[in-house]
């Protein structure tokens, strides 16, 4: 097919769809319903036609918006459409960065009778990496949800549906995982980070304590997203001690259980070492994903920033830890991280003043872990 051919034939593919579109706002619902089904393969990022939808004052994405709050059936490709659009376009974004809208995938989220729920995570996820709606989630307040929570704040809900509807024990439509990765795009914000980092006055528990649990979760993108979080969190220099505190957040544990294999330690290697990592299964399972591992290993080098969360880390003995693991890890940059942890464990201590320039170097080196989870197509 010569250039010109090809062209042309571009063209009429525009020009078809851009037909499509302005059957989005059609009065009819059946015909919204078919034209959105025709539409829907061109939001896809390999049909290089998305931004045809930003087209007319990005009329045809104020449609799909409108689409989401119709029945079920329809908003679920409207939903299915803004996912697409909004993997890695701001404009789109922005467009989304509206009050409305956003209390209505927060309702869907955690009222346990929808069944579009896992598909507003899915968009949050995509939306809340733009910094403005990433703000403007952390203040919205909306009405109090019962037998959810008893807070007003949304991000508290979002939090508390996370973890109360795991295994679909809220809605047994929606599994929530995708809610991880809202969180790891919060947690890049210094605001996001002391959210999850501070007690929440409704129910005095830090919220980051209720995320931990799950750094070993058989689905990755709930694990992955919270090991982000986790690792985010970690910049938050002034809150380490509570982080490292069992009495506290104890992040400690679940940093090291899922860089934890089958091998047993020494009887003096255990001693100091938290009670949940000392007498594990033989069928213990390491974290299967070189790059989560990576990204626990630098939550690990960001605690040991200072000299108070050295100390910890040695008296904890996160040494031996490391050292198993080193035995049998095979990905080159996991390895150039666990040799990190080694050197700043293992060093002599200067003077106080010298933790200034560490902590800069590593905030340097390893920067927030945002969203890895973008959802490209669906």
């Amino acid at each position: 097919m010569s250039n010109r051919a090809v062209e042309l034939k571009s063209v009429s593919w525009c020009e078809s769809i851009s037909i499509l579109l302005e059957f989005l706002h059609d009065g009819n619902p059946n015909v919204r319903q078919l034209a959105l089904g025709h539409l829907l393969g061109y939001t896809i990022k390999s049909s290089q036609l998305q931004n045809i939808f930003k087209q007319n004052n990005m009329r045809p994405i104020k449609d799909l918006k409108s689409i989401c709050r119709e029945d079920p059936i329809v908003a679920h490709d409207a939903f299915k459409a803004l996912v697409n659009l909004t993997s890695d376009d701001d404009e789109i974004c922005k467009e989304l960065n509206d009050d409305s809208f956003l209390q209505l995938m927060i309702k869907m989220t955690v009222d346990n009778g929808v069944i579009l729920a896992d598909m507003a995570c899915m968009l949050l996820s995509n939306i809340t990496k733009y910094q403005d709606i990433a703000i403007k989630l952390l203040k919205l307040e909306l009405q109090v949800v019962e037998g959810l929570s008893s807070s007003t704040k949304a991000i508290n809900q979002l939090v508390d549906v996370f973890v109360k509807g795991v295994n679909r024990a809220y809605n047994k439509e929606a599994e929530f995982h995708f809610l991880a990765s809202v969180f790891a795009n919060l947690t890049m914000l210094p605001q996001g980070r002391e959210y999850f980092l501070t007690n929440a006055s409704y129910d005095n528990v830090t919220p980051l304590s209720k995320l931990i649990i799950f750094t070993e979760h058989p689905n990755i993108i709930r694990r992955g997203g919270v090991i982000s979080c986790i690792k985010n969190c970690c910049f938050a220099i002034e809150h380490h001690l509570d982080m490292l505190s069992p009495s506290k957040i104890n992040v400690l544990s679940y940093i090291l259980l899922p860089l934890c294999g089958p091998e047993e330690f020494d009887l003096d290697d255990m001693e100091g070492m938290p009670e949940d990592i000392q007498f594990l299964p033989s069928d213990k399972k390491r974290e299967p994903d070189a790059h989560l591992r990576q990204t626990l290993l630098e939550s690990l080098v960001l605690l040991t920033t200072t000299r108070q969360g050295r100390m910890i880390l040695r008296q904890k003995k996160v040494y031996p830890v490391i050292r198993q693991m080193h035995l049998v890890e095979q990905d080159e940059n996991v390895s150039i991280v666990v040799e990190q942890i080694v050197n700043m464990l293992m060093r002599d201590e200067g003077s106080e003043e010298n933790d200034h320039d560490i902590l800069e170097t590593t905030r340097s080196e390893h920067l927030d872990s945002g969203n890895d989870n973008t959802i490209e197509e669906i």
